[in-house]
C-alpha cells in the first residue's frame, strides 16, 4: 500500500484498471487492484464509482445477484484518449 490515498489518486486507478481490462472489470476484481494499493473499503469503492457513473465515466451494472459489471462509457473512453 505505498500510494497516498487521495481521491484523485483513487480515481485515475480506477480509470487505468479499466483501460487495462478492454474497459470492462467486475467491481471484485476491480476491488482487489485497489485493495492492495490503497487502504480503501468495499464501500468506499461503491462511492468513487458512483462519482465516477454521475460524471459520465463510467456504467455500472449488476449482472448477477451481488456482482457488478463497470464498463466506461464512450464518453469516458473519449476523455481518456485526450488525456493521453
Amino acid at each position: 500500500m505505498s500510494s497516498l490515498r487521495f481521491p484523485s489518486n483513487i480515481i485515475a486507478r480506477i480509470l487505468k484498471a479499466l483501460v487495462e481490462n478492454s474497459g470492462t472489470i467486475k467491481d471484485s476484481e476491480l476491488f482487489e487492484i485497489l485493495r492492495r494499493e490503497f487502504d480503501l473499503s468495499f464501500s468506499d469503492l461503491i462511492k468513487y464509482l458512483m462519482i465516477l457513473e454521475l460524471r459520465g465515466y463510467v456504467s455500472v451494472s449488476a449482472s448477477k445477484e451481488n456482482v457488478r459489471v463497470i464498463s466506461l462509457t464512450r464518453y469516458g473512453k473519449d476523455i481518456l484518449r485526450k488525456h493521453r
